[in-house]
């Protein structure tokens, strides 16, 4: 009876609005993490040792900077409203729903993350997507790719998983903390220490991961206000990065 009316209740557009979105989110995470034990979680050899850690800490909590990358795939005319689209590190269901909001199709929606407790994520890693080769009309990678070992390979496996033509989107924080400085404000890093200093940080970065691979630019956020955490605090308005893009043909 109860999954009967949360399905019914997820067909209603509640993702128009933020604080009604959220509270859905939180009310489902809930019902499935704490009724139904559904909550698992994935090692991944390319991620850095804190990630699933740092992610089950704040796994209810949703930010909108993915607005960064979820608002423009929605006036992009050739993705449409029925496309497939896979959310890479969605943490929870709000990225999935706010795409609901937009206009597209909820049931084509599909989440990607090493920890789940949704029907509508998969559990699996961004190295090794669990997908066939041009399985989606859309990929949407945001804040995730920082947390790799290898971010080339992350970006080589969502290239593969998207059509030729299909949209490509994809954002990172804009930090200049090394990992001493995120031990002194966290505990632990959330960077690879051996790639201290390089760093995906610009979109330059980004679209250097993925140049064979680029079509045409739709959208580019190049962490114009410079804000970045820093070693004494953590800032409430840190810039962000963030690149949205065909896949070339």
């Amino acid at each position: 009876m109860v999954t009967k009316v949360f399905r019914r209740l997820g067909r209603i557009n509640l993702a128009v609005e933020p604080t009604l979105r959220y509270i859905w989110v939180l009310l489902r995470a809930a019902y499935f993490i704490r009724l139904r034990r559904r909550l698992r979680t994935l090692d991944s050899g390319k991620a850095v040792k804190a990630t699933l850690a740092h992610n089950l800490r704040h796994l209810y909590w949703s930010n909108e900077r993915m607005n960064l990358l979820l608002f423009p795939l929605a006036v992009i005319e050739t993705l449409r409203r029925d496309a497939r689209i896979l959310v890479v590190g969605p943490r929870n269901e709000n990225d999935l729903y706010t795409l609901a909001g937009l206009g597209f199709r909820f049931e084509n929606l599909v989440g990607l993350d090493l920890i789940s407790y949704s029907p509508r994520i998969h559990l699996g890693d961004m190295h090794a997507i669990p997908f066939p080769d041009g399985s989606f009309d859309s990929v949407v990678c945001g804040w995730t790719l920082s947390y790799s070992t290898d971010p080339q390979r992350a970006a080589n496996e969502l290239a593969r998983v998207t059509k030729p033509g299909g949209i490509v989107a994809i954002g990172v924080e804009y930090s200049t903390l090394t990992p001493d400085d995120e031990r002194k404000l966290a505990g632990y890093t959330l960077q690879d220490p051996e790639q201290a200093g390089r760093r995906v940080n610009s979109t330059a970065d980004l679209k250097a991961l993925f140049r064979p691979h680029i079509g045409t630019v739709f959208f580019e956020h190049d962490a114009p206000g410079r804000r970045t955490h820093t070693a004494a605090a953590i800032k409430s308005d840190v810039s962000n990065v963030a690149v949205v893009f065909s896949l070339a043909s």
